[in-house]
């Protein structure tokens, strides 16, 4: 006899049309008095037939619940643990003494979403500071495509394609972004000083323990300002958002503290590779230079690696892994051949003003002085398009340069700064999840 037949033949009606709580467990516990006719539900999360007792947990808090009432007596040999139940009786001193208890739903199964309440809070706590962070300071929120007509052409990222089909059966490649940059940098040149953007982010090819090829970010932008404010703008955001969660002054994740105390050290990128790896980014102006320089420190060099593949392995082996963990870290002034969008410093064409958050080991944040010279953005797209375009064998690629970003840097954008950052990752350590899956309620891919 199944578990339902079982309900139904001791008279239970399982799926119940109505619930009649009046009380949250909230509620109950703030009310600092006796409640003789309440009504709290929630999910069993603990039941003892025998000591007839058990806890009661609903979006609040839990209760702990005394269920020694004679009538009671046909009613706990059928329930569960993770029942949905509904219990009237009397609140009194931090016991919920139970008089009658009603069925809303039997639990058939272990939780799918195991973490997603605790998941959903953090989240919500955490984009409502930042709202709240942003609107304080004049930033004006923004909501932008999803869909792009050109794909990403950073060689490090691959876009999802997809298809639009009209009425007439023709067909149109879209793109879901990789990040909302083009489309804001064009709200930029229409006048939009401030703007700040919460919204999904798609990576194809990325799922690790801290990559989802789906994720939440934060980007924004402010116009008349470069990448040395938008580490100012990190700087008081993150521990706005620390102080609000309960980790005033500092964090601790996976076992590390994390200092917050600003000003936090900034190190330029040549200078710490140059350090960790004996290799000076001054003389790897070549991918022949670069390589032989990583096999005279035996990194491993493959015979198709081109720069970027260089860069990022002996990086992430040998950079990444020994950055202070005990400190947020700004990494400043990376080599011009990374990133495309942005301007290079002043007087060294070798690097850009580009700096990059890292926390704990994670790699939070990505940020430019924005490029808003038109030719110079034209070259470094066509720069890009080609690398793209030599990788066929890896992958797929048929997309051309965004001119309608290009039109809009020819109207005229301001000089700004611009920055995305991981709020998943950032969740990620107020919760101290070690990787990105508690964080984001979901995990079906």
């Amino acid at each position: 006899m199944s578990r339902i037949e079982r309900l139904h033949t001791n008279g239970m009606e399982p799926y119940p049309a109505r619930a009649n709580r009046s009380h949250t467990v909230r509620q109950v516990r703030e009310s600092g008095a006796v409640l003789s006719q309440c009504v709290i539900s929630g999910r069993l999360v603990q039941l003892d037939p025998q000591a007839r007792s058990g806890v009661l947990k609903d979006w609040t808090g839990t209760v702990d619940l005394a269920l020694d009432e004679p009538a009671l007596t046909h009613v706990l040999p059928v329930l569960s643990k993770g029942d949905l139940v509904e219990c009237a009786g009397t609140w009194k001193n931090g016991v919920h003494t139970v008089s009658a208890l009603r069925l809303l739903a039997p639990c058939l199964r272990e939780a799918p979403e195991p973490a997603a309440a605790d998941a959903v809070r953090i989240r919500e706590r955490l984009m409502a500071g930042t709202r709240s962070f942003f609107e304080s300071r004049g930033f004006v929120a923004v909501d932008t495509p999803a869909f792009m007509t050109v794909p990403d052409l950073t060689p490090a990222l691959r876009s999802f394609r997809t298809e639009y089909v009209d009425g007439e059966g023709g067909a149109r490649p879209f793109y879901l972004q990789t990040s909302p940059e083009h489309y804001m940098k064009r709200l930029l040149a229409a006048g939009c000083e401030r703007i700040y953007q919460i919204c999904r982010f798609y990576r194809n090819g990325e799922r690790f323990d801290t990559h989802h090829p789906e994720f939440t970010g934060l980007e924004w932008y402010e116009a008349y300002a470069d990448y040395n404010t938008v580490m100012d703008t990190t700087e008081d955001y993150v521990t706005s958002l620390a102080e609000m969660l309960g980790h005033s002054g500092k964090l601790t994740y996976q076992g590390t503290e994390i200092d917050l105390h600003t000003p936090w050290p900034r190190y330029r990128l040549r200078d710490i590779f140059l350090d960790r790896t004996g290799i000076d980014l001054d003389d790897c102006d070549s991918v022949d230079a670069f390589a032989s320089m990583a096999r005279s420190r035996k990194f491993e060099v493959r015979g198709d690696d081109d720069w970027d593949d260089l860069f990022h392995r002996v990086f992430l082996s040998a950079v990444e892994p020994a950055l202070p963990a005990g400190r947020p870290v700004f990494l400043t002034e990376y080599p011009a051949r990374l990133p495309s969008l942005a301007r290079c410093v002043p007087g060294n064409a070798r690097y850009v003003e580009r700096f990059e958050l890292y926390m704990g080991g994670l790699e939070l944040a990505n940020a430019f002085t924005e490029l808003n010279d038109p030719e110079e953005q034209r070259a470094r797209f066509e720069a890009d398009l080609e690398i793209k375009r030599s990788r066929d064998g890896r992958e797929r690629y048929d997309g051309n340069v965004d001119e309608a970003l290009l039109a809009a840097l020819e109207y005229g954008i301001p000089p700004s700064g611009g920055i995305a950052l991981g709020l998943d990752r950032l969740a990620m350590l107020f919760a101290d999840a070690r990787t990105i899956d508690p964080v984001i309620m979901f995990r079906d891919y």
